[in-house]
């Protein structure tokens, strides 16, 4: 049987930790467990946890020295069961009470590789949204975006609250060892990962959980040009580590691009900036060219 489990890490987040967990504890469908790594925090929020643990056996918190959000996705690597859903939050965002229910019965019980869904925006001191429903569309399927990913470095999935994925993906991307810049966050990864992993990916566009904007995250962060230079290099390395681990060739081929290019189709196509498919053969047939030429010399 699968589990549902919610993975949430935490640092110093007492103003709204409480919160947090009050809206996985409220969901019509519970989840089985309730994983909470904390990242060092020198505030009162493990505090906080503590009481829920309290009151709720199958919530368990796990210490650890500061490390950064990376390393709190490596640390709960032996704790995550096998036969598993994961569902990411952070301790400073919320999820609808009807979000598990609503997402199940979308996704069926039988698990699947990689979901994500959309965000619900809200400022601290107002309500969070009521519902996870946001409209009607239908879920989006995508049977594999490894090429698109390799090739273009597409991004499909959205910030870290908004994803779940099995445990035996989980298990593949991490743990990851190179987590150093502070630029490349762990959502990025994921999603980059679980591309080029071949991993079925379904966008979730008629859900949202509760997104928070507040002063001290880091969605508002200005990066300098040094910051962006930092997160392309850890974006490379995070490809060519993969790609070696796994035995997946770093640069796909035409055809495996154009496969996974048309299964897109044109709504996605505009959402990630591909160009038409006649400029985009150029640019591949330029690129094999390079490729084939700096191989030679």
């Amino acid at each position: 049987m699968i589990k549902n489990i919610c993975f949430i890490n935490n640092f110093n987040s007492e103003l709204f930790i409480r919160e947090c967990l009050v809206s996985v504890y409220s969901q019509t469908k519970p989840f089985d467990a309730v994983l909470v790594v904390d990242d060092g925090s020198t505030d009162s929020s493990v505090k906080i946890i503590e009481e829920f643990s309290l009151m709720h056996p199958n919530l368990k918190l796990f210490q650890k020295e500061n490390g950064g959000q990376f390393s709190s996705f490596n640390f709960i690597l032996p704790h995550i069961p096998d036969h598993a859903q994961i569902f990411l939050l952070d301790g400073d965002d919320l999820y609808p009470h009807d979000f598990l229910a609503n997402a199940l019965s979308i996704l069926g019980t039988e698990g699947w590789d990689f979901a994500f869904c959309e965000q619900q925006v809200f400022l601290t001191g107002t309500a969070p949204p009521e519902t996870s429903v946001i409209n009607n569309d239908s879920p989006q399927f995508f049977s594999s975006t490894s090429a698109l990913t390799r090739s273009r470095g597409c991004w499909i999935g959205n910030p870290t609250s908004c994803l779940s994925l099995s445990s035996t993906l989980f298990k593949k991307i991490f743990p990851y060892p190179h987590y150093q810049y502070k630029s490349f966050w762990a959502d990025n990864l994921m999603i980059y990962a679980a591309s080029i992993l071949g991993a079925k990916k379904v966008h979730l566009s008629s859900l949202g959980i509760a997104w928070r904007k507040h002063a001290v995250n880091f969605s508002s962060r200005q990066y300098t040009p040094q910051d962006i230079v930092m997160r392309e290099r850890a974006i490379e390395e995070a490809f060519t580590w993969y790609c070696s681990k796994y035995n997946i060739s770093r640069h796909p081929s035409i055809r495996e691009f154009f496969q996974e290019y048309d299964q897109l189709g044109s709504v996605w196509q505009k959402r990630l900036d591909l160009p038409s498919r006649y400029r985009m053969l150029n640019r591949l047939l330029r690129k094999s060219l390079q490729q084939t030429f700096t191989k030679r010399t």
